[in-house]
C-alpha cells in the first residue's frame, strides 16, 4: 500500500523530531554529574605532584621569608591542610605506604630501602588501580623510591630519581677526587651555577610532563600523571638566580640546636645522628655541631632549592591551564616528609619530632571549595582513598586511610583529630594538644616523650615526667597501644 506525499512528510518529520529529542536526552545523560560535580561518564584526571624533603617552609603556611608564589597560588585554588603529617619520616617507606594505602609498622615500610612490592606484594598500588580503570598512568621523576617498584603498572615512566645532577665543573672535579661515602663518591652539599631551569633533572621532568600533557590533550586520554621533584633533597642544587633571591647574611639559624630538656637519649642518639648528611657529603664533620657558616650555607641552599622547585611547578600548572585540562583535573601536592634545618642539632629527617613529620599538603579540585584551609588532621595514608572517591573508582577494602572528600566539601569538618607516625624505635600520636612518642626495641620499652603543642611547638621541653602529667601520659599511652596493635596486623 502506498502512502501519499502528505503522510510521507509527516512520518519523516516525526522521525526527525524523535531523533532530535533522543540526541538531546542522550546528551543530557552524558552531562549528568554526581554529587562531587563530576561527569559520571567522563574520567577525572589526576596531577599527582610529589616533593622530596619539603617541610612547611612555604609562604602560604606562614613562612613569609620563603619565595613560593606558585605553591601559594595553588593553595588559593584549593584546600590547604594545615595539620598534615607523614606516617613515617623516610622517603622509601613513606612513598610505599602512600602508594599502597597501608600504614608502616615495625616490620613493614620501615626504612628508605623499602619496596612496596616486597613488603605487601598482594597490594593494589595507586598506579595499578588507575591503570586498570582505563587511565594513562605516567611517572616522571621520583615517585616510588625504587624506580622498578610496581613499575609494570605505569603505562609510561622515565628513569626515576636523579640526585646529585651536578652542572658546575668545579663540583664535578671535587666529586671525582672525593672519598667514598655510604652511597658512592661523596658530593658537595650545594651548587648554584649560572644555568637555565632545564639543566637539572627536575627541569627536564617538568618539560617532559608538559610535552605529555599536550599529547594527552590531543588524544583525549584520561590520565593519572605523577611528577616527582627531588628538590629540595640534598644536594641543594639549582640555577644561580634562585640562590640570588635570598640574602645570605639575613638567613637565621635554628635557635634550639640542643637536645630537648628531659628527653631520653634514644630520641637523639639512636634515632638520629644526621647520618644522611654526614656520611655522603663533603665538608661535613662526622660528629658534633655544624659551624654557623656551614649551617647558613645549607639553609640557603635549601631555600633556593624550594624556590627553584616552586618555579617548575608553576610552569607545569600554567601549561595544564592553557591546555584547558584544569576543569577536569584534580591537582594534589604532597611531600613525603619534613626536614630538619639544625633544630635539636639535626639535619635531614628520620625522627618523630615535628620538623620531620609535618608536611605541606594541598588539593585543588575544579568543583570543590577554593582558597580555604582546614585544621582536620590528615595523614598521607588518606590520599589513596581520596583519589579513588574523586575518580569514581572503587577502593580496595583493606585501605587504612580515610577519604578526605568530606573535608574538600566542608573544610571546617574535622575528619580526624589525631594522627599516627613512626620511625624505627619511635612511635607517636599527635593531636592538637600534645605530641606523644614511645620508644621500643621489640618488646623492650626504652622511654617516652610528651610535648605541649600549644606552649612548646618547637618541642624543647619533654613534660612526660613532670608532676601532674601522669594521667595525660596514660591517656596517650593507651591511644598508642591501640594504634600499635592495629598497624602490626597484616592488612592483606
Amino acid at each position: 500500500m502506498k502512502m501519499g506525499n502528505h503522510t510521507t512528510k509527516t512520518t519523516l518529520l516525526l522521525f526527525s523530531l524523535f531523533t532530535f529529542f533522543t540526541f538531546i536526552n542522550c546528551k543530557k545523560a552524558d552531562e549528568k554529574k554526581n554529587d562531587k560535580g563530576l561527569s559520571i561518564n567522563k574520567k577525572h584526571n589526576i596531577l599527582f605532584i610529589s616533593i622530596d624533603d619539603l617541610r612547611t617552609k612555604i609562604n602560604s603556611y606562614g613562612d613569609d621569608k620563603m619565595i613560593t608564589p606558585n605553591i601559594d597560588k595553588l593553595a588559593k585554588e584549593g584546600i590547604q591542610f594545615n595539620q598534615a603529617y607523614t606516617n613515617i619520616a623516610v622517603c622509601g617507606a613513606s612513598r610505599a605506604s602512600l602508594m599502597t594505602g597501608i600504614r608502616p609498622s615495625e616490620t613493614r615500610f620501615n626504612d628508605f630501602s623499602t619496596r612496596a612490592s616486597k613488603d605487601v606484594p598482594n597490594a593494589i598500588p595507586l598506579n595499578q588501580i588507575f591503570k586498570e580503570n582505563g587511565y594513562e598512568t605516567i611517572s616522571y621523576g621520583k615517585i616510588y623510591h625504587h624506580k622498578d617498584d610496581f613499575q609494570e603498572y605505569w603505562t609510561e615512566k622515565d628513569n626515576g630519581q636523579i640526585q646529585g645532577d651536578f652542572q658546575d665543573p668545579k663540583s664535578i672535579e671535587r666529586i671525582n677526587n672525593a672519598a667514598t661515602g655510604e652511597y658512592g663518591k661523596k658530593q658537595p652539599t650545594f651548587e648554584y651555577p649560572d644555568v637555565d631551569d632545564y639543566a637539572y633533572n627536575d627541569g627536564k621532568i617538568t618539560k617532559n610532563a608538559i610535552v605529555k600533557l599536550k599529547e594527552l590533550k590531543r588524544n583525549n586520554k584520561p590520565f593519572f600523571m605523577a611528577v616527582g621533584y627531588v628538590s629540595p633533597h640534598l644536594p641543594f642544587i639549582q640555577p644561580k638566580k634562585y640562590w640570588d633571591m635570598y640574602d645570605h647574611d639575613a638567613i637565621k639559624l635554628a635557635n634550639n640546636v640542643y637536645q630537648p630538656k628531659n628527653a631520653p637519649d634514644i630520641a637523639i642518639e639512636a634515632q638520629h645522628n644526621s647520618a644522611e648528611l654526614r656520611k655522603n657529603y663533603l665538608d661535613i664533620p662526622e660528629n658534633g655541631k655544624l659551624d654557623d657558616e656551614l649551617s647558613r650555607n645549607l639553609i640557603h641552599g635549601y631555600y633556593a632549592s624550594v624556590t627553584y622547585m616552586d618555579a617548575l611547578i608553576g610552569e607545569l600548572i600554567t601549561n595544564l591551564d592553557e591546555l584547558g585540562l584544569r576543569e577536569n583535573t584534580t591537582i594534589v601536592l604532597w611531600s613525603d616528609h619534613g626536614y630538619f634545618l639544625g633544630e635539636h642539632g639535626f639535619w635531614c629527617k628520620h625522627s618523630t619530632f615535628q620538623e620531620a613529620v609535618k608536611i605541606p599538603f594541598l588539593i585543588s579540585h575544579p568543583n570543590f571549595i577554593k582558597n580555604q584551609t582546614t585544621e582536620s588532621f590528615t595523614e598521607l595514608v588518606d590520599l589513596y582513598p581520596t583519589l579513588c572517591e574523586i575518580s569514581n573508582i572503587k577502593a580496595p577494602s583493606y585501605l587504612q586511610g580515610e577519604s578526605l572528600v568530606p573535608v574538600l566539601k566542608n573544610p571546617k569538618k574535622i575528619l580526624k583529630s589525631e594522627i599516627y607516625t613512626r620511625y624505627k624505635q619511635g612511635e607517636a600520636i599527635i593531636d592538637k594538644d600534645f605530641s606523644y612518642t614511645e620508644f621500643y626495641e621489640g618488646n623492650n620499652y626504652l622511654g617516652n616523650m610528651l610535648y605541649d603543642n600549644h606552649s612548646d611547638i618547637k618541642q624543647n621541653y619533654d613534660i612526660s615526667k613532670v608532676d601532674g602529667n601522669s594521667k595525660t601520659v596514660e591517656k596517650y599511652k593507651q591511644k598508642l597501644k591501640i594504634m600499635r596493635e592495629f598497624v602490626n596486623k597484616k592488612p592483606i
